[in-house]
């Protein structure tokens, strides 16, 4: 366990120089592993949560670790040369990305979905999202804005999950999707909280649009078995969320996510952003956007505890 100070940073780190075999990345993983599997996620969002492994490392030798090692001990990705391990994968985390996945590609046919794409954010800079959207047949872009190493378009939507992996952590990358280099629209963060004495556990839905006046604002759903712990709310509000707009389970007198198509639980995905630049348009089918039912995604949760 890492002895941590009241100072949170955003990072801790665990390399102390920039020659760094494969072999001593992986034993530096499992070391990260074991930090963040323990981290507590109970109550609040504290940092830090994500361990630096290694500085000074291309993309092409990332690519290279990423795909020779399949099973690494935590999930990475690449910030400005930076491996940062930030999440350990467990079961809930994996069931979330793929129920959406699947009610996204029940509803239009039009849209092909993408476990982990790699997505390129910088030259430097790589994340590999839990899941991805994009409109069928969407034209290959410019050199300079493929989101991946084979030239692909980028996703018109990302969906991350965190399970250990903190709510700051799944916010900070709102800035990476929807940087100048990216063509994403929607970015759909979940955070999923540890499970409580009682048995209940707090889950939050965030959904940022880039075609928002404040694009860094998300809209925001809590829709777990359990209410958000007090901290949660006031770092929304830290980062310019009404508190009027903190809406859901244990918020201004909801209802509980106990069924399917409660209307405070379902978190309309507008077709314009879905669809956006599809050489055919929106299908007439879907010009009102997809209903995501936070109750689906609750229900997955709870299955897979």
């Amino acid at each position: 366990m890492y002895s941590l100070s009241s100072n949170y940073e955003p990072y801790i780190s665990l390399t102390q120089n920039t020659m760094i075999t494969k072999a001593q990345i992986i034993a530096r993983l499992h070391t990260a592993r074991n930090y963040l599997a323990a981290f507590p996620q109970e109550g609040d969002d504290k940092e830090p949560e994500e361990v630096i492994i290694a500085e000074k490392i291309s993309l092409e030798r990332y690519i290279r670790l990423r795909t020779s090692e399949r099973n690494l001990p935590a999930s990475i990705r690449l910030v400005d040369g930076r491996i940062i391990a930030y999440e350990v994968s467990r079961r809930p985390h994996g069931v979330v990305a793929s129920e959406i996945l699947y009610l996204v590609r029940s509803w239009s046919g039009e849209l092909l979905t993408m476990s982990e794409p790699d997505i390129i954010i910088t030259p430097n800079s790589m994340n590999v999202a839990d899941g991805g959207i994009v409109p069928n047949r969407l034209p290959r872009p410019p050199v300079a804005q493929q989101c991946d190493m084979d030239g692909a378009p980028y996703p018109t939507m990302v969906i991350e999950v965190g399970y250990s992996e903190s709510f700051p952590s799944l916010h900070r990358l709102a800035a990476d999707y929807f940087s100048a280099r990216t063509s994403i629209q929607l970015y759909l963060a979940i955070k999923i909280y540890s499970r409580r004495p009682a048995g209940t556990r707090a889950m939050l839905a965030a959904l940022y649009r880039r075609t928002c006046p404040a694009p860094m604002v998300p809209i925001v759903k809590s829709f777990g078995t359990a209410s958000l712990s007090d901290s949660v709310p006031v770092y929304l509000r830290g980062i310019g969320v009404l508190d009027a707009s903190i809406t859901g389970v244990g918020r201004h007198g909801a209802p509980a996510c106990d069924a399917a198509g409660i209307p405070i639980y379902q978190l309309n995905l507008p077709a314009a952003e879905l669809f956006n630049g599809a050489p055919a348009g929106i299908p007439a089918a879907a010009v009102a956007g997809f209903n995501l039912d936070l109750w689906d995604l609750q229900t997955a949760i709870q299955n897979a505890s």
